[in-house]
């Protein structure tokens, strides 16, 4: 079992784990994405996460039936069964970067919230009655001279950035975390989900 593998099953483990204990969603897609891919493309060598590719399984039942419900109801509007989810679609309208405010709980209660932190805007089509969407987690936007640079000088310039724009919200300092550690456009693990009509 390679590496990969081995991240994949605990994983999983722990999220039936957590589902065992209560009806709460400990380890949902948000947390899990965030993890895989600040461990592989930071802490440890090779960038994994580039190998990735997660499918339907990977978030809970409410999450697909919002995703469902949003590509439906963006077909209906526009007439086409391909396109691209923005985050303008999102029925809390808020913006994509949200360093200033936003919530972390959230994510553990709301399945837009978890959506929109995991897919974010995403592609999807149609096709013989499914949904087929797809997408690539990074969030990190960071200017190019801060990408390749050891780790410890990203922490330094996480802690820094937050202390220089003033990030107070929870959301805001996680989300600044991510723009440093995590995979930059063009990398990090796929996905691919098909959900049924």
């Amino acid at each position: 079992m390679d590496l990969i593998e081995i991240w994949e099953e605990s994983s999983k483990w722990l999220d039936e784990k957590a589902k065992e204990v209560a009806d709460f969603d400990l380890i949902n897609a948000p947390v899990k994405a965030f993890a895989n891919d600040v461990v592989f493309n930071s802490v440890l060598p090779g960038n994994l996460q580039n190998k990735m590719t997660f499918d339907e399984d990977f978030f809970e039942s409410s999450d697909l039936k919002f995703i469902k419900e949003q590509v439906e109801e963006r077909v209906k509007e526009t007439g086409q069964t391909k396109g691209m989810f923005e985050y303008k679609h999102y029925p809390s309208g808020t913006t994509s970067v949200e360093r200033k405010g936003g919530s972390v709980t959230d994510i553990f209660t709301d399945p837009e919230q978890r959506v929109k932190k995991t897919l974010g805007e995403f592609g999807y089509e149609i096709v013989d009655g499914q949904i087929k969407i797809t997408d690539q987690f990074n969030f990190n936007d960071a200017p190019e001279e801060r990408q390749d640079i050891p780790l410890t000088d990203k922490i330094k310039t996480i802690i820094a950035d937050i202390e220089q724009e003033n990030l107070t919200s929870n959301y805001g300092k996680v989300r600044k975390a991510a723009q440093h550690l995590g995979s930059p456009e063009g990398q990090g693990a796929l996905f691919n989900l098909k959900i049924n009509l």
